[in-house]
């Protein structure tokens, strides 16, 4: 794990970051985003500090706020001692990630949100789109405390635009640090697709992660199979997972 990494995460600060994953449309790779950058972020606050014990209180936690509870699947899976970070999902509950957030012992809270927004669509240009109910509400309690927002993009056309919504009319307007992540590129598919979405990024100047995170086949069965990427059984495959990951990790940390 990189040494720069491990350094950044310790850090002491008054406060967590906040890092949100967060993009309009469903099926972007949110979740696996989500989970796979705390497993990395937590094995390298181990490295640093050294294991965290069953009753001490991991600097990474990783949380989700979507009703169903998807990232608590997932992470419930997980032989408790291959799990590098903590967990908090609050269905919908307000008040629980603006108390995480201050809590000392905490570095990075990674935020999973749901595959869906409740969007207002008659809410003007300049006026919160986001609707009202549950979701909405647990939404906006964690942009008020967002330190940087991931969001990803897929090579499939049908998710730009969805981008572009979530930053200019979400993002943006609250004054949120924003790293585009193009996600989900097989690279069996070779580079013409992949060039697209990177200009189609650029010419709009926002800032995004040089790389994309590739499509392994090992990712799709990580959560049945309650794996993160930093236990995935050593293969090549495996091997170029975790670069993606740690190079996402790294962005991260330079962003904030």
């Amino acid at each position: 794990m990189s040494p720069a990494l491990q350094s950044a995460i310790d850090v002491a600060a008054d406060s967590a970051s906040v890092i949100i994953v967060i993009q309009q449309k469903g099926g972007s790779g949110k979740s696996t985003i989500t989970v796979n950058l705390a497993a990395c972020m937590g094995r390298s606050a181990a490295k640093l500090s050294g294991p965290v014990t069953a009753d001490q209180d991991s600097p990474v936690v990783a949380a989700g706020i979507d009703p169903q509870g998807s990232l608590e699947k997932w992470a419930d899976r997980v032989p408790e001692e291959k799990l590098p970070f903590d967990y908090l999902v609050t269905r919908g509950r307000l008040g629980e990630l603006p108390k995480l957030k201050a809590d000392p012992a905490r570095r990075r809270i990674l935020v999973d949100t749901p595959g869906f927004m409740e969007v207002d669509p008659d809410a003007a240009w300049g006026e919160d789109p986001l609707g009202d109910g549950r979701v909405a509400d647990a939404l906006r309690e964690v942009l008020d405390i967002a330190d940087l927002a991931i969001v990803p993009i897929t090579p499939e056309w049908l998710s730009w635009e969805p981008v572009e919504f979530t930053i200019e009319r979400i993002l943006k307007p609250r004054g949120i640090k924003f790293l585009v992540v193009i996600n989900l590129h097989d690279p069996r598919d070779g580079e013409a697709q992949l060039d697209k979405v990177k200009k189609w990024v650029d010419d709009r100047g926002y800032p995004r992660m040089a790389d994309p995170v590739r499509k392994y086949k090992i990712h799709s069965h990580a959560a049945e199979e309650g794996q993160v990427v930093t236990e995935y059984k050593e293969s090549g495959t495996a091997l170029r997972a975790r670069e993606d990951f740690m190079t996402l990790a790294l962005c991260v940390e330079q962003a904030l």
